[in-house]
Formats: structure tokens, C-alpha cells, sequence
């Protein structure tokens, strides 16, 4: 027995199961859902990668802000304080990020890196316990890792 159906937003509920969003997690209230308001900066440099991790960021209920492409703009975000976390590609245009993760952890970003590269011995020693995530994206990863560095009961960054 269908209940409600919304193939626009791939929403289906059916009998007694609980409803559930197009990555198959459970829909939760607002309230309920940890990452919901989570303003997040996204750098990456290449446009099909960063229009898809801001779709599932939205999904996950985050404000995107963003995506920038350079180090330059990563740093701008983070001094201007509009951001509570960010999810930053190693490799931006070219540079890497490396040389601003300190200052990005001394204004309290919560941070996540990302990158095509799963070997954590390619990342300086000092930030290889920093929280990342391999490419390609696999969503339920990713929600997991957004919502362990990224979720409010994680203290909201204060600018």
C-alpha cells in the first residue's frame, strides 16, 4: 500500500516503514537532524565534484557557502567567520591546502579534507588525523563524516 509519493524529491513511504530521502536515510524533523542549519564552506576547483558535494550537503540539511575554488577564497570565508566548517579539496588550482590548515584551525573551523588520494602518508604528518574523505563521494560516507566533525552537539564555530 502506497502512502505518499513525491518523485520530484524522492520521497516514499509505504505501510508502516519510515520515510526516507533519495540517499535512503530516514527522514527526520528539522529539529532532529544534526547537520540542519550547518553553514559549510566547499572548496573545490573542479565544477561537476563541487555542484554535486553541494547537492548533498543541502540534502543533509547544510548551508553551502560557496563553492570557491582557490586557497585565497578559502581563507577570505574564514576570516569573515560566515562559515561554521568546511570540506576542502588537498589540491586547489594547483596549491595545496596544507600551508592554511593552522590558521584555519586557530579560528575554530571544523574541517574535513578531501581528496583522490586514500594514503594518508601523501599528508604532512602534522594533519593526517585531521577528519577526510576519499574521492569519489560515496553519500552515506559522507553524511557519516558531516555529520561526526560537522553536527551542532560538535560546538558551533564562533568568529
Amino acid at each position: 500500500m502506497l502512502v505518499a509519493s513525491d518523485e520530484d524529491v524522492g520521497l516514499v513511504a509505504v505501510g508502516l516503514f519510515a520515510v526516507r530521502d533519495q540517499g535512503g536515510f530516514p527522514l527526520r524533523s528539522p529539529s532532529a537532524n544534526p547537520l540542519t542549519g550547518q553553514r559549510i564552506l566547499v572548496a573545490e576547483d573542479e565544477s561537476f565534484i563541487a555542484l554535486e558535494l553541494e547537492r548533498m550537503l543541502e540534502s543533509f540539511g547544510c548551508e553551502v557557502v560557496g563553492p570557491v575554488s582557490s586557497v585565497r577564497e578559502v581563507l577570505q570565508h574564514a576570516i569573515q567567520g560566515d562559515c561554521d566548517g568546511a570540506l576542502l579539496d588537498v589540491n586547489l588550482r594547483g596549491q595545496q591546502i596544507f600551508e592554511i590548515l593552522p590558521k584555519l584551525e586557530n579560528l575554530g573551523l571544523r574541517l574535513v579534507i578531501a581528496s583522490g588520494y586514500n594514503d594518508v602518508t601523501l599528508f604532512p604528518e602534522a594533519f593526517r588525523q585531521v577528519p577526510r574523505i576519499a574521492k569519489p563521494f560515496d553519500e552515506r560516507d559522507l553524511r557519516r563524516i558531516c555529520e561526526n566533525v560537522f553536527a551542532k552537539s560538535a560546538g558551533a564555530c564562533t568568529h
